[in-house]
């Protein structure tokens, strides 16, 4: 797997951080990102330090972000070879009826349309040659999920694109 380049988003800690472990774990050089630079940074090093895993901090619905990170990765490591998409958030929770359409937008954008763009810019860095992609869903995106069910319809609408995507 000495050949293996992957991006894990929101990888600072929790699932994205465990699947950045286990790349390296099996060779792969990685680079992770997330909002926090302190915790990226003290991940990357967690990782192995810069010989195997770099950390880029933003956003990830930023299209300069997504751009930044690509062009860091190609220039440190080749080619991307696989793209784990961990983003997501759920700033809110409540019933639909209340939901703030504005949270409704940020939500969606981050998790279904932040997600897209990773694939979009990965594509540009090298994984139109082949490789993986992972998207990860929810739970809540098959079934109803109460206080938490617009997250749900953007997890739902990931598990769509992820089918789309694969076709």
């Amino acid at each position: 797997m000495a050949d293996q380049v992957a991006i894990v988003t929101g990888a600072s800690r929790g699932i994205g951080f465990a699947i950045a472990q286990r790349f390296v774990a099996e060779g792969y050089k990685v680079c992770i990102t997330g909002r926090k630079p302190e915790a990226l940074d003290q991940a990357a090093k967690d990782l192995g330090g810069p010989e195997v895993a770099l950390a880029v901090a933003g956003k990830g619905d930023d299209p300069d972000h997504r751009a930044e990170v690509v062009d860091t990765v190609l220039g440190r490591f080749g080619p991307i070879t696989t793209l784990v998409n961990n983003i997501g958030i759920n700033p809110v929770f409540g019933p639909l009826g209340e939901l703030d359409l504005n949270a409704a937008r940020k939500i969606f954008e981050v998790n279904v349309l932040g997600t897209l763009g990773w694939v979009q810019e990965s594509l540009r860095g090298g994984l139109n040659g082949g490789g993986a992609i992972v998207n990860i869903a929810s739970v809540s995106g098959l079934r109803p999920a109460p206080g938490i069910a617009f997250y749900g319809v953007t997890k739902a609408a990931l598990i769509h694109l992820t089918e789309e995507l694969a076709v």
